[in-house]
């Protein structure tokens, strides 16, 4: 019995420190929900004193960070929050975007948006190709005309948060789930009653931090309309521009001045107004017909405003300033990085379009496409 003596009492120590810790557990956290600003560490006075001396956008992010914190700051800190002063067209977001964007901070599956001020989940964020389904932002939907699209009525349509994220993803080396080959595309579409064949590619690389485009257009008109390639070009124009900033008949008078002079390509040609590089070619396709081959490369930016030129200017009719900035060789900051070179890529589209001209010939037989 005198040996068991000792182990009982080491029993009850256990048993007695054990039920001290959980009592201890059970009031440490009932303190915790139940903190007053009084049991703060820092005195009230100086916190106040503190959040008066922080910018509108911290000292919201201060005041909710805790409830406690709400409970001493109230409500005089939260002018982020407010509405924006009543003016005459004065539409800005309810709530400032920078203050929104310092809460995401801490959210790394989140992202503030710029058109409606909101943290949305990034999941909600679809690739370029599938924005019709949904984008994730009621507001980005509404605003249809602030994407960029390399065609018009093309299922291809790019929008800022896209940008935003990809150039995230890139820089904080995290997958978020905007890898570059978000921004890979292939359409191909046949018009019947134009009997015109028309492939639409696009990838994208990093450059300097910025993210850039390449898209090829190949419009593929048949053996008789090729003598007329001209005008078949002039009577479609609105859809096959290079950029927002270049005029409708723009490809027919180069087109009519590369069968002038017999020559294959353009050099490269670069907008005044905005980043987009392009160059146009005459390939002669046998007797599938003659195609136009338009190759642009496009700077879509850092992705960290909207408001940034290099952005905004593709998606605005409005003149922009590039010739103002050091000249960029986009073409050339695009095929100096790892991927296809430009001689796979159209060869790779040059195969994708025949075969798909060779389905058409089947099911609507050669007399449609000659």
């Amino acid at each position: 019995m005198a040996r068991i003596a000792p182990t009982a009492q080491i029993d009850a120590v256990i048993m007695a420190e054990q039920n001290s810790t959980v009592h201890n557990y059970a009031v440490t956290q009932k303190e915790r929900k139940s903190t007053s600003p009084a049991s703060l560490p820092i005195p009230p006075e100086i916190i106040r004193m503190i959040a008066g001396f922080l910018p509108e956008n911290y000292a919201a992010s201060l005041t909710l960070c805790s409830s406690s914190m709400k409970e001493l700051l109230g409500d005089q800190c939260l002018k982020a929050m407010k509405n924006p002063p009543t003016q005459t067209f004065y539409f800005l977001p309810k709530v400032d975007y920078k203050f929104v964007a310092l809460l995401a901070r801490d959210l790394p599956q989140h992202f503030a948006c710029f058109d409606c001020a909101r943290i949305n989940p990034i999941r909600r964020i679809k690739w370029p190709n599938n924005t019709k389904d949904h984008l994730g932002c009621v507001e980005c939907v509404r605003r249809r005309g602030r994407a960029y699209s390399p065609k018009f009525l093309s299922s291809f349509e790019i929008y800022f948060p896209q940008v935003y994220l990809a150039t995230k993803q890139h820089r904080s080396g995290i997958d978020i789930g905007f890898p570059l080959e978000a921004f890979r595309h292939v359409e191909i579409k046949y018009n019947r009653r134009t009997r015109r064949t028309t492939l639409i590619s696009a990838d994208a690389r990093f450059a300097a931090k910025e993210l850039l485009l390449r898209s090829q257009t190949w419009i593929l008109l048949p053996r008789s309309q090729k003598d007329r390639i001209v005008e078949e070009l002039a009577r479609h124009q609105m859809l096959i521009k290079f950029c927002r900033h270049s005029e409708s008949e723009s490809l027919g008078v180069i087109v009519s001045e590369l069968v002038r002079s017999k020559l294959s390509h353009t050099p490269t040609f670069q907008c005044s107004c905005c980043w987009t590089d392009f160059v146009v070619r005459l390939k002669h396709c046998g007797e599938r017909g003659i195609a136009v081959i338009i190759t642009r490369w496009i700077d879509l930016g850092a992705g960290l405003d909207p408001e940034n030129s290099k952005w905004h200017y593709h998606i605005r009719r409005r003149k922009g300033q590039r010739h103002k900035y050091c000249p960029v060789d986009i073409q050339k900051a695009f095929e100096d990085q790892e991927g296809l070179s430009m001689d796979e890529l159209t060869s790779g589209n040059q195969m994708k379009l025949f075969w798909e001209t060779k389905n058409q010939m089947s099911i609507w037989g050669s007399d449609s496409l000659a």
